[in-house]
């Protein structure tokens, strides 16, 4: 969750309210000596519920900003500001010496959603938290840090000048003292210590009840084992009951919705077989019609066919007839034939 800005007011050689940032991904920070670099870092870790002792101060008061003073300089005796006076932890007082101070954090989450961080030293020397503008004890305020992967007691947010070099230089036990103050496993020292020595009580308890115990725990095991068994049992009858019901219920249920396509269906077919009993009429009184007429038909066919075979009896009747007219005609064809023949030999008729 990257650091947007840093709003800060009368805090240490700040004084007013003044706003750092905006911070980017990599943001340098330079200047003098004295400009209030430091400073800016202890507003960070300030802010974020570091506690004094480690910001330089031996109380709060200390980081409310004094006012502009004049102090002679370390080596060449010229006059300092007031940015060096707080680096060297002076509690002198000066001019605009403010009585409460505040230090704003702005952090931005994935959903760049803004969160806003605000301790005051209020007047008492006391601290006070917000959480986006609202008062919050500091566990809530410890809280929503941790839960942003920000954790106050291992100080993975800020890593200051030497502290590379001071751990590297550590020996072993001193690492292990680092890693157990970083973790709060060393605050509860005394009460592992307790813990540790009861136990070991507990254990010798334990040791001398263990072989009267023993049979006990036996028989407790097995009524335990029984009991399970029976519980087991009981629930696996639960579940075939409710497998079974579960399964007639699904039967019923298709069953319902077949009634139910089927009642649909038949509805649809009812109305389709309305119509086609209707069309039905129309073509079977057609039919009848055309039957009607084909009977008609059929009679005139018939009667026309005993007129055909009347006509052909009679033509059969006077087929001698006509026989003898053809050799009639035939006997008459050839009589003509032969007096043409005598008078073309005759020649032409003279009157």
């Amino acid at each position: 969750m990257p650091l947007i800005r840093i709003e800060v007011s009368d805090f240490k050689s700040y004084r007013g309210h003044q706003v750092i940032g905006p911070f980017k991904n990599f943001t340098s920070v330079i200047g003098p000596n004295g400009a209030g670099k430091s400073n800016l870092m202890d507003a960070i870790s300030f802010v974020l519920g570091v506690k004094s002792a480690q910001l330089r101060s031996s109380q709060l008061k200390d980081l409310v900003y004094r006012g502009r003073r004049l102090a002679k300089g370390p080596l060449d005796g010229s006059e300092a500001t007031q940015d060096q006076e707080d680096d060297d932890n002076s509690d002198g007082e000066g001019e605009g010496t403010a009585k409460k101070a505040w230090v704003l954090a702005v952090f931005q989450d994935e959903k760049r959603k803004e969160w806003l961080f605000q301790r005051i030293i209020s007047t008492t020397g006391a601290s006070e938290y917000r959480l986006n503008n609202k008062v919050v004890t500091y566990s809530a305020y410890n809280t929503a840090l941790t839960s942003h992967n920000i954790l106050v007691k291992a100080k993975n947010f800020l890593v200051f000048q030497g502290d590379v070099e001071a751990v590297a230089s550590q020996s072993p036990r001193e690492l292990s003292r680092l890693i157990e103050q970083i973790s709060g496993s060393l605050e509860l020292s005394q009460e592992y210590e307790k813990a540790k020595e009861a136990q070991e009580r507990a254990t010798e308890n334990a040791t001398f009840n263990f072989t009267k115990r023993r049979g006990i725990a036996g028989e407790i095991k097995q009524y335990k084992e029984q009991k399970g068994e029976a519980e087991r049992f009981e629930s696996l009858c639960d579940q075939k009951d409710d497998l079974i019901l579960k399964r007639i219920l699904y039967k019923l249920f298709h069953i319902e919705e077949a009634l139910e396509a089927n009642a649909r269906d038949i509805q649809t077919k009812s109305k389709a077989l309305a119509g086609l009993r209707a069309e039905h009429g129309e073509y079977e009184k057609a039919l009848d019609d055309v039957r009607a007429e084909q009977a008609r038909a059929r009679t005139a066919v018939v009667r026309e066919e005993k007129k055909v075979k009347k006509a052909e009896k009679a033509l059969e009747a006077k087929e001698p007839e006509l026989v003898e007219v053809d050799a009639q005609i035939k006997h008459s064809s050839r009589k003509l034939q032969n007096s043409q023949k005598i008078q073309e030999q005759a020649g032409p008729f003279q009157c």
